[in-house]
């Protein structure tokens, strides 16, 4: 239980609960999973205390104590994955790292959370007070969130804002501009609330969760937060090029505060068990049967019809592994049960995931959506596995920019085939464009380098 000195009182108080509990507090919210310790306060005169809106811990501005944010999802995804990649990353370079985290199953286990929800999603005073005492007591010099909806709320700028700590926030999708995150509306890409510089399309066409009433409170959110001018009050961390040019209207893209940084794969994520990156070997395979492989969600959106359906086109030796479950696993299912070629895994570990990449000829990947940044594709790269991917969004970015494989139009009948054979062709080629690029961009030494840049340029902006 973390534990510090009120500047107001004198006293000894619990730092979460704000109540001269001598220590014995065993409330939920300090059992809860923030990773805390012991202050550095305890013992200290009360004047040695920072005030709020103090910055704190500026002895050793080269290592920086970091306060991570995240808001969890119910169901996994990539953010989560970098979250902790992140987290990895910083504490293996000695830095001291605290975890302020919340999950969306919080919703399905409070009625009252449930019901309070609207309101707490445009601002949490929970947050706000805990990210408080948090900063103070932890001597935090830079706070740094992923995902902050719905129920952190960007309330925690404001906490980091009054303590005089700047705020970094990584943006994964596009939730700022579009209710649902995605850009994507009634089975294609949409961006007529970016491009409108309105919500009337999202509250019509109930783009969060095909809920109205869910819509309108995401909508308030970001209305709210805009006329406060909240979102010019950060400093961004933008994966890519083309996620950054999205935001031109919102803020300004060519500020100091914006910068650019793409995920990275971790070292035991990116190496075989004999401890060399991914070769162009191809182990474990028999005769001539090709092997392909699809890691993810399966959803709509993600393609997977649309691979399971051009893929009746292939060669009966092409064989395609599925990994992953969702809202289309039934289909999935049907269409293994029905094509020999076709094989359904489940879900399967990240390790098996891996594996299944490092022993494939490519990794499909036939997503419909922007995306944020594929995972999935820089850890293809860093085993030596080639992707084949749909030409949109930040996936098409990622492989024309590494060159460590080929395109496919969703919309032209016969498209998947005729990358699948360029790939084939000329399949080693392709093995070392995806080495090269993750050896030159998405190595852990490489993005560490880069985020120490970050974090020493970050503004606290008022």
């Amino acid at each position: 239980m973390i534990q510090y000195f009120d500047s107001r009182t004198g006293t000894k108080e619990c730092d979460l609960c704000l109540e001269s509990c001598g220590g014995d507090c065993d409330s939920d919210h300090a059992r809860g999973d923030y990773g805390f310790r012991k202050s550095n306060y305890a013992g200290k005169a009360v004047d040695d205390v920072p005030k709020e809106g103090t910055a704190v811990n500026q002895a050793q501005p080269s290592l920086k104590k970091v306060l991570m944010v995240h808001n969890f999802y119910q169901i996994g995804g990539g953010e989560h994955t970098v979250f902790a990649n992140e987290e990895a990353l910083l504490k293996n370079h000695g830095h001291e790292v605290v975890k302020y985290t919340r999950s969306n199953d919080e919703l399905k286990t409070s009625k009252w959370k449930l019901l309070l929800s609207p309101f707490s999603t445009v601002w949490s005073w929970k947050t706000y007070r805990e990210v408080k005492r948090v900063i103070r007591s932890e001597h935090i010099d830079i706070v740094h969130c992923h995902n902050t909806f719905p129920l952190i709320s960007p309330s925690v700028y404001y906490a980091a804002r009054a303590c005089g700590i700047p705020v970094v926030q990584t943006i994964h999708n596009f939730r700022f501009l579009c209710p649902n995150g995605v850009f994507y509306c009634q089975g294609r890409n949409c961006e007529k609330c970016r491009e409108k510089k309105s919500f009337r399309d999202a509250l019509r066409n109930c783009c969060y969760r095909d809920s109205k009433v869910q819509t309108m409170i995401v909508v308030a959110m970001l209305k709210v937060h805009r006329m406060l001018g909240t979102y010019r009050k950060i400093n961004y961390i933008f994966l890519t090029e083309f996620n950054k040019s999205k935001f031109s209207d919102l803020i300004d893209i060519n500020g100091s505060n914006v910068f650019i940084k793409p995920n990275f794969v971790l070292p035991e994520d990116a190496r075989n068990e004999d401890g060399k990156s991914g070769s162009t070997q191809r182990p474990g395979r028999q005769g001539s049967r090709k092997t392909f492989v699809f890691v993810g969600r399966l959803d709509e959106n993600k393609g997977i019809l649309l691979l399971l359906k051009a893929w009746a086109s292939l060669p009966e030796t092409y064989d395609l592994r599925i990994l992953g479950n969702g809202s289309c696993e039934e289909q999935v299912k049907e269409a293994a049960a029905k094509h020999g070629n076709i094989t359904y895994l489940g879900f399967q570990p990240h390790e098996r995931a891996l594996e299944e990449m490092r022993r494939a000829d490519a990794m499909v990947f036939p997503g419909l959506l922007y995306e944020g940044f594929p995972m999935t594709i820089s850890e293809s790269f860093s085993v030596g596995c080639p992707v084949i991917s749909t030409n949109i969004g930040n996936q098409a970015s990622l492989v024309q920019a590494s060159g460590g494989g080929e395109l496919l139009d969703p919309e032209e009948e016969g498209s998947l085939k005729k990358a699948v054979e360029r790939v084939l062709a000329d399949r080693e080629q392709y093995v070392r464009k995806a080495l090269a690029y993750y050896e030159s961009v998405l190595t852990p030494e490489e993005n560490y380098k880069r985020l120490m840049d970050i974090y020493d340029s970050a503004q606290c902006i008022r």
